[in-house]
């Protein structure tokens, strides 16, 4: 672990925001060369980079009352031992291991821990679902190779980000092709279940998508660790990491704070910043928006034709993932609410429903706790999402699939609702790419982030590392 002692060195020694005293009836005045939207993956890991290694001062806008985004740690008071239900795991790729090294981090092999039994039911009527076959041990295998051998054709184009995506004349054809249609080409089907699986690619549908989506969604670098067994996660819980970056960045942290307007020209940004009911004023030379940069999260920021041209044409799906003990349901199960339409075989079906709804048996044996993970192609709230589990729960028991007490008490909660861009061919070929890319630096805002990269932590960290060197040239010019 850290030493304190060397800890103490790199805070006093560290660039820091300028922060004016003022009367307490006048907003507080915060003067820094980076403002970082989001204190997730991305943007924690930006303001370590930016103001320990690039003496660069920074102040992190966090609407979070922590550091971490879609890391979640459920601490089991009973046990005294904690579960993650939010982030599963890291890619060894890219400055990974080693930013888990700068906080007193080792890593470990990623083990999902006891083989849980899989209970298909059917999600209308919550009954078992006896004629669905999933694929083989020996059929998945054989064709993750044939994806790896596909995928990593487009490896340079697509990871960490795009940067460096074809012009429109010259995007390859097959990621232009509907999924099923490649799919079926190529053999895939069965390496469909275990990548939507993993990468929750598709609420509502994945026949239809293109291609790009596929290799966007679960790309070579993930494919080459999943099929190896190769994933990681830091000892002791993936929330660690982020516990102490808000240690070290301390007071160039405010969390529980969201922007309230914003004035952006090529000179540089202010801010106005709701801290509860402090009022915040922020000069800062650049931002780096690390948030989901949907329509209304970026509403505040005075948004522009050039921006709204983008991101109007991503579609918000809604997400949740919690923790809930569920006592009727035995342990060492995972129940997944799936559409008739996939039998006997039919794994491109999978994902044939407005919504996906999946309850994993996490432990400790004893506490009927389980992992709930809920997506869908529309949006929906925190009371939402509990009556869905709570009406799902039930029909399991109407259905006779399970009995006894079937009372749903949900333990803990978070939100992954965020925009996604399931583009057309015809969007595709008409430049989205470029056009999303050619906003980095508009309006002296920069991007990092899943929108802008492979949408894994690990990917997010290195693409960051592709976009700070050219935030700073434009910083500095």
């Amino acid at each position: 672990m850290m030493r304190n002692l060397v800890l103490s060195l790199v805070l006093a020694n560290a660039p820091s925001a300028l922060t004016s005293v003022c009367p307490a009836n006048l907003p507080q005045v915060i003067d820094t060369d980076v403002a970082i939207i989001g204190g997730g993956a991305g943007g924690t890991y930006a303001a370590v980079r930016l103001r320990e290694d690039l003496n660069t001062s920074i102040v992190v806008i966090e609407p979070r009352d922590h550091l971490g985004g879609h890391t979640s740690t459920y601490f089991v008071s009973e046990a005294n031992t904690t579960l993650e239900y939010g982030v599963q795991s890291y890619l060894n790729y890219g400055p990974a291991v080693d930013f888990f090294k700068r906080f007193g981090l080792a890593t470990q092999p990623f083990a999902p821990g006891r083989r849980l039994t899989a209970v298909n039911v059917d999600v209308e009527s919550g009954a078992l679902l006896t004629g669905y076959s999933a694929p083989n041990a020996n059929a998945t295998t054989e064709a993750f190779a044939r994806w790896l051998s596909i995928v990593s054709q487009y490896e340079a184009i697509t990871e960490p980000g795009y940067w460096d995506f074809p012009q429109p004349t010259n995007i390859p054809q097959d990621l232009l092709l509907p999924i099923e249609e490649f799919v079926k080409i190529n053999q895939l089907e069965a390496a469909i279940p275990r990548i939507l699986t993993i990468s929750g690619l598709g609420y509502g549908g994945i026949r239809h998508l293109l291609t790009f989506n596929l290799v966007r969604a679960f790309g070579a670098s993930l494919t080459k660790q999943v099929a190896a067994n190769a994933l990681v996660v830091p000892v002791g819980s993936n929330s660690l990491v982020y516990q102490r970056a808000l240690t070290l960045l301390k007071d160039d942290v405010l969390l529980s704070s969201s922007v309230q307007s914003a004035k952006r020209t090529v000179n540089g940004v202010k801010l106005v910043v709701k801290q509860g009911k402090k009022e915040i004023h922020i000069n800062a030379k650049r931002i780096l928006f690390t948030a989901p940069p949907s329509l209304s999260v970026f509403e505040p920021y005075g948004i522009d034709e050039k921006e709204k041209a983008v991101f109007s044409q991503g579609s918000i799906e809604g997400e949740f993932i919690g923790v809930a003990k569920i006592p009727c349901i035995p342990e060492n199960s995972s129940v997944s609410y799936l559409p008739s339409a996939i039998v006997p075989q039919n794994q491109l079906y999978l994902k044939d429903w407005p919504y996906s709804l999946r309850l994993d048996s996490t432990g400790p044996l004893g506490q009927g706790l389980f992992r709930v993970v809920l997506g869908a192609n529309f949006t929906f709230s925190a009371d939402g999402f509990k009556d869905l589990v709570v009406t799902a729960v039930q029909r399991l028991q109407a259905a006779g699939t399970v009995s006894g007490n079937c009372t749903v008490e949900l333990k803990a909660l978070s939100e992954h609702t965020r925009p996604h861009w399931y583009l057309s061919a015809e969007q595709l070929k008409a430049g989205f790419i470029a056009d999303l890319f050619s906003l980095q630096g508009h309006l002296s805002t920069w991007y990092t982030g899943y929108a802008w990269s492979a949408p894994y932590s690990s990917t997010v960290w290195a693409f960051t590392d592709t976009v700070l060197p050219k935030l700073l040239a434009d910083l500095r010019n």
